[in-house]
């Protein structure tokens, strides 16, 4: 009886998934080597947001609050790789029933990092970034009760910003920056599904602090 491919190579055999992880893995390793400059990165960014739609059929306000925590890792002189967690409220700009809706969007990020000198004497650094997100939409009432929860789905942001060195070993920094993030997302209430596009321009300042940085 012939054998089948992965019989024959027995527990050799890996999924695809952890496949493309490895040499993801491997990719990064060898470039971080090979330019000896990486480093590690963790990022808070507190922003204000600015809504571009209504969402659904409610308007919302402007000038609403929202954080971000990013960990970052530099494996090229100019590219560096990011993930973090961040959250996102909003309210309605005018309630005809008082009934003061609050919407919370909670969820993940990830993706890339352009990082380069404003000029060759400059210590400034200009960033250009952009990636995924990881996040759903809750809806709560005046008194912080949930009442409705999408469930968690992919959506995309790109932002730019300034980096300022703080202190002469650099290992702090401050990088005021402008983002645009969409996100889509659907919702059953009262037996009946509609969608929410959440599309916002946010400003934040973050604040950088370089946990470790190669010799």
């Amino acid at each position: 009886m012939k054998k089948s491919k992965n019989q024959r190579i027995g527990n050799r055999a890996l999924p695809k998934s952890k496949l493309i992880i490895t040499a993801v893995l491997f990719f990064l390793g060898v470039l971080s080597n090979a330019y000896g400059q990486n480093n590690l990165n963790i990022t808070f960014r507190p922003g204000a947001n600015f809504p571009l739609n209504d969402l659904g059929t409610t308007e919302l306000s402007h000038g609403a609050g929202g954080f971000e925590t990013t960990i970052a890792y530099r494996f090229i002189p100019n590219l560096q790789v990011y993930g973090g967690w961040g959250s996102n409220w909003f309210s309605e700009s005018e309630s005809k029933d008082d009934s003061g809706l609050r919407f919370v969007e909670t969820g993940y990020s990830f993706g890339l990092q352009f990082i380069h000198p404003m000029s060759s004497e400059s210590k400034l650094n200009y960033m250009i970034g952009g990636g995924g997100i990881y996040n759903h939409i809750e809806t709560e009432n005046e008194d912080g009760d949930l009442i409705d929860d999408t469930e968690h789905g992919l959506g995309w942001q790109v932002d730019a910003g300034l980096l300022i060195p703080i202190g002469h070993h650099n290992r702090w920094q401050i990088m005021p920056t402008v983002r645009y993030h969409a996100l889509s997302r659907e919702v059953t209430s009262n037996g009946i599904n509609s969608t929410l596009d959440l599309n916002y321009f946010s400003v934040g300042v973050g604040v950088i602090w370089t946990v470790w940085r190669a010799k």
